[in-house]
């Protein structure tokens, strides 16, 4: 599944270099649902960065009017934001890794409905953007590895794995975290990750392994292929 992501600061599109900032956020999903998107990724920057989820209103719009599947991104550590999210049109989320902060938080979190857990790292180890300080501190340094198999032991079926180092630079998939962390989880989870997808070849690359879904982000907005392109990748 190929999910193109919405990344919203402040009410407008937000990127690194300031790639779209013109843009409108609903303007943007309808352009990727025109494009044949089937699933949208939508990210409350201002959640993730300072725990303020003054997006949430927006990006429920966007939710309810879509006309497809989407994920609410951003900070999310808590089942009351889950269920709000679900509640306002939201089909599913995605807890920030601050949840492995709490062995009980994290337990229901990972089996909660729709619930994906975000593997957030950087240099193999976890570096939450997002959620409470105190949960954000104990979560920090763990070993990824770790953090998916103690997933995968407290019931998560689905992870989020984004490398932190390449994010947002098109410096490409993080397919070797993957793999340990698939070595780590087992086969009954499935793999979803984006950040740092150059071009088809990454997409193919991500197929081929067998990642569930790649959000895209910035290599669309800066045209380096489009929707029915990168789906056609992956078959």
């Amino acid at each position: 599944m190929i999910v193109p992501s919405v990344d919203v600061r402040a009410g407008k599109v937000a990127y690194r270099g300031g790639v779209g900032a013109e843009l409108e956020p609903r303007a943007l999903a309808e352009r990727y649902t025109a494009a044949g998107a089937e699933e949208l990724h939508l990210v409350d920057l201002d959640g993730a960065e300072r725990g303020e989820f003054v997006n949430f209103a927006l990006l429920s719009d966007i939710a309810t009017t879509s006309g497809v599947p989407c994920r609410l991104a951003g900070g999310v550590a808590s089942l009351e934001q889950a269920a709000a999210a679900r509640a306002a049109g939201f089909d599913g989320v995605l807890f920030s890794s601050a949840v492995f902060g709490d062995e009980t938080l994290l337990r229901r979190c990972a089996r909660s409905e729709r619930a994906i857990i975000e593997i957030e790292a950087r240099d193999g180890k976890l570096a939450p953007r997002g959620g409470p300080a105190d949960l954000v501190v104990l979560a920090r340094g763990m070993d990824a590895q770790l953090a998916a198999e103690t997933a995968a032991l407290r019931g998560a079926r689905s992870l989020y794995v984004i490398d932190l180092s390449t994010e947002g630079r098109l410096g490409g998939p993080p397919l070797v975290l993957l793999e340990q962390l698939r070595r780590a989880a087992g086969q009954a989870v499935s793999f979803h990750t984006g950040g740092g997808v150059r071009d088809l070849n990454d997409i193919r690359a991500l197929a081929e392994w067998g990642a569930a879904s790649v959000v895209v982000g910035r290599a669309f907005l800066e045209g380096a292929f489009t929707v029915a392109e990168a789906k056609a990748a992956c078959v």
